[in-house]
């Protein structure tokens, strides 16, 4: 231990003097939090009214009291959890008059009528709902549509003058019905019951200082007290939202020169911070105590040519030493705990910088494929070099053939196949607890470091970064662009000794509640509080840094919908400050919590979403045996058409979610839930294999056909499958791999997806950019045999049969033509057959 740390942890008795006690563990409980100058979040032991409140606290700022002058119950407040009590947080409980997407709102609180069978009766106004079951009062325990656990949200729409509804979930038979849409098993009751409320308590206040805290105050000894008894420290939160804490400049993390490199952290709470270098072999380690800047800024300049050299900060903050990664760091040691300074320069291959591959482009002239880096080429037939299965380099290995035969892989595959961009899942550095392990990681722990799993020497993290370039470099020559997959909306660790964010600035960087509980909006464990100027920077920093220094093209949001709209702007247009043609797009749902960013706010922000309508539409849903167009379901035909469409207003008949094609990723598989043929043989269990390569034919026709931006699940057109395993994040090669030397037998499918890609690219009009251009070409073709969509765009005519069975079609030259069970017609307008 350094001597300044031995300080430190004596010094938590002098620290006693603030918080009313000596042991730095009770510092960090029931903690109470600053959320302006003048403001404390305060949640109380017990529920009670705003006058006990006020009575019964006290508030002390580095040894002294500060008064109270109002105790203001908050709207938010959270009442006590009722052990296994059951509620339906959404939409629904803003409409009851709490505060909506709470999993503790006694709005919602269901009553158990019989074991495992719970229900609400309620009057709703008119208006559509979303909603998600939530059980023990968190988000730990969610259930959304089909019941699935921390799936999409339930959806209730009420019509004008508004109606008694009853919902009942039954989780015996994992089900959850409701009065409107189940009316002939659910009937409504004539009075709503609904879960009975304290009035005029509460558990959370705001306590209103009578003096506002100083700048100066953040890193003093702060707590709250009540009835004389120390209750927890006072947690710096919203207060640091303020514009004297926001630090404009990029140069955040560690800077490298021949000469110095300059260290900066953001920590505006700590009482000191120490850059740490650890011992060499035989000799010891070195601390360089930071010096405080303006907007809580601590930075060093340290001489010599450190390139490679690892680095901690050590700080002391709330009575607590501390110690944490560089979360702006661009290098680190394998295990995330040690940052590296790097001279990027010198991790720059012999090819760079990397072409760029869309200049000039519409989002909408993009055909993006979707793969993970080992997947793509682990299996021995890939034909990749041995020592580059897997690994970042294998990527953009040109040349490489099935053994023993002429059938082109990974690249050069690629390449023939047509694609514009390739996207790749995540491979900013993520949870090392995994790293040695099969996982998709989408659980990022440093997010401007690459993964060191994809490198040929992981405990070489300058190598790490040069193969990630060379990765990128060589797909990008190849004329396709690079699209990350990010996960900015949650962090693993997500709080604790192992979180850097959480030791840099406790409670800051994540959403927490009144009582200081980190929110799991995404369904593992955490959530980024964009909403926070500091972290909306760090992640504008961020992908601000991916694009310039790894010259990739583009970027996928996970979980986009946890984000605000003024986030997702202001990335966006900061990224195309460097990359005018990037791609950016992400899925507008989240993992549990309330969608900040859905189907409909991506206008106007240059932002794509995926489309699960038109998905719901073509394939069924996700996971279950219910089939879509594309798998002889005609019902969907009508939302396929609007699809097609690129989503947008048509008519007033035809009214979707986008202003703009360009705003819609058109899809009907990826990563996540069942493969497309997973989903064809769990839907349609009679099909044969020549039946299903129809289907998949069909599904892809559908996509690459439609106005807006095609998106492909890697490998469905060379017979991928999983197995039927909807989640394989972790399930290994065995699952997951694509295997090369099974692709000859669907030549079919893979030539039928080439000639798609060929003809979305020779005909301009499949890919239009702008509602008024839809609107004044695009049109539906009508008097169709039930279960045919068509329409005509420029001077082609495309149609589709969802049906089985073969069907006739007249066309608009006055010929006709029998359009075959499952198959797609392209042809000029001029046609007569």
């Amino acid at each position: 231990m350094s001597l300044r740390l031995a300080v430190a942890f004596l010094a938590l008795s002098v620290c006693a003097l603030g918080f009313g006690q000596s042991d730095p563990a009770q510092a960090s409980a029931n903690p109470a939090f600053l959320d302006s100058w003048n403001e404390v979040t305060f949640w109380a032991p017990e529920s009670m009214t705003a006058l006990e409140a006020k009575v019964g606290a006290r508030v002390r700022i580095d040894g002294q009291d500060v008064p109270i002058i109002e105790a203001i119950p908050r709207e938010a407040a959270i009442p006590d959890v009722i052990p296994g009590q059951v509620v339906l947080p959404g939409t629904i409980q803003k409409a009851l008059g709490g505060t909506e997407w709470n999993p503790n709102g006694q709005e919602t609180l269901m009553q158990e009528v019989k074991p495992g069978v719970f229900e609400l009766v309620c009057f709703l106004p008119a208006g559509t709902y979303e909603y998600k079951i939530a059980r023990n009062g968190s988000w730990a325990e969610n259930w959304g549509a089909n019941f699935e656990p921390g799936g999409q949200n339930l959806r209730l729409s009420v019509s004008e003058g508004g109606k008694i509804v009853r919902i009942v979930v039954d989780f015996n038979a994992k089900t959850v019905k409701n009065s409107l849409t189940h009316s002939d098993v659910i009937a409504p009751d004539k009075v709503p019951v609904v879960a009975p409320r304290k009035e005029g308590l509460s558990r959370s206040f705001t306590l209103r200082l009578l003096k506002p805290v100083g700048m100066n105050d953040m890193s003093k000894p702060m707590a709250v007290f009540w009835q004389g008894r120390f209750r927890g420290a006072i947690i710096a939160r919203d207060v640091l939202n303020a514009p004297e804490f926001y630090y404009e400049k990029d140069d955040l993390g560690s800077r490298w020169t021949k000469q110095y490199t300059t260290f900066k952290a953001w920590s505006p709470v700590s009482e000191w911070v120490d850059l740490i270098f650890p011992p060499e072999e035989g000799g010891r380690g070195r601390v360089v105590p930071m010096k405080r800047g303006s907007h809580g800024v601590w930075y060093v300049t340290v001489a010599g040519d450190l390139h490679g050299q690892k680095y901690q900060y050590h700080l002391s903050s709330y009575g607590v030493a501390r110690q944490a990664a560089d979360i702006y760091c661009f290098a680190a040691t394998a295990d995330s705990e040690w940052s590296v300074v790097v001279d990027l320069g010198r991790t720059n291959p012999v090819s760079w910088p990397p072409k760029q591959t869309f200049l000039g482009k519409k989002p909408t002239d993009a055909v993006i494929y979707e793969a993970h880096i080992r997947d793509l080429t682990i299996h021995p037939s890939s034909g990749v070099r041995e020592d580059w299965r897997g690994k970042y380099l294998g990527v953009a290995e040109r040349g490489t053939r099935v053994p023993g035969t002429r059938m082109k892989t990974g690249l050069d595959y690629l390449q023939d196949l047509g694609i514009t961009h390739l996207h790749l899942l995540p491979f900013q550095n993520y949870n090392p607890s995994n790293s040695e392990v099969y996982n998709w990681g989408y659980e990022t722990t440093l997010f401007n470091v690459p993964e060191e799993q994809y490198s040929t020497n992981r405990l070489d993290p300058i190598t790490t970064i040069r193969e990630c370039k060379e990765m990128i470099a060589g797909v990008q020559a190849a004329g396709i662009g690079v699209v990350m997959d990010v996960v900015y909306n949650h962090s693993v660790p997500s709080e604790g000794a192992g979180s850097a964010f959480w030791q840099t600035v406790p409670n800051y960087y994540f959403r927490t509640n009144d009582k200081g509980e980190v929110l799991n909006e995404s369904g593992v464990g955490n959530a980024l509080n964009d909403e926070r100027p500091m972290v909306r920077k760090f992640i504008r920093d961020s992908i601000v840094f991916w694009t310039r220094e790894y010259g990739v093209a583009g970027f996928r949001f996970d979980l986009i919908g946890m984000f605000t709209k003024e986030s997702i702007a202001d990335w966006a247009s900061a990224v195309r400050l460097v990359n005018p043609w990037a791609l950016i797009y992400g899925e507008p749902w989240t993992g549990g919590g309330p969608t900040r960013f859905g189907k409909g706010d991506q206008k106007g922000t240059g932002v794509a979403v995926f489309n699960d309508f038109f998905r719901g539409a073509v394939r069924g849903g996700t996971d279950d045996a219910s089939p879509g167009f594309a798998m002889g379901n005609v019902a969907s035909a009508k939302d396929v058409l609007l699809g097609l469409a690129g989503s947008g207003r048509i008519s007033d008949q035809m009214v979707g979610f986008a202003d703009h094609p360009t705003e819609t990723i058109n899809y009907v598989s990826a990563h996540d839930n069942l493969s497309l043929r997973d989903k064809i043989a769990r839907a349609v269990p009679d099909a044969d294999k020549a039946t299903i390569d129809k289907m998949v034919n069909l599904a892809h026709a559908l996509v690459m056909l439609s106005e807006g931006i095609p998106f492909i699940e890697g490998g469905a057109e060379m017979g991928r499958t999983k197995g039927g395993n909807h989640n394989s994040y972790n399930a290994g090669d065995e699952v997951n791999a694509f295997r090369w030397d099974l692709a000859p037998q669907f030549e079919d499918t893979h030539k039928r997806l080439k000639e798609l890609i060929s003809i979305r690219k020779s005909h301009p009009e499949l890919r239009l950019a702008t509602g008024d251009d839809v609107r004044g070409q695009f049109k539906p073709l009508a008097g169709l045999p039930e279960g045919v969509v068509g329409f005509s765009v420029g001077d082609i005519t495309v149609m589709f049969n969802g049906n089985r069975q073969a069907r006739p079609v007249k066309l608009s030259s006055g010929g006709s033509a029998l359009l075959e069970g499952l198959s797609f017609f392209v042809f000029p307008n001029n046609f007569q057959q």
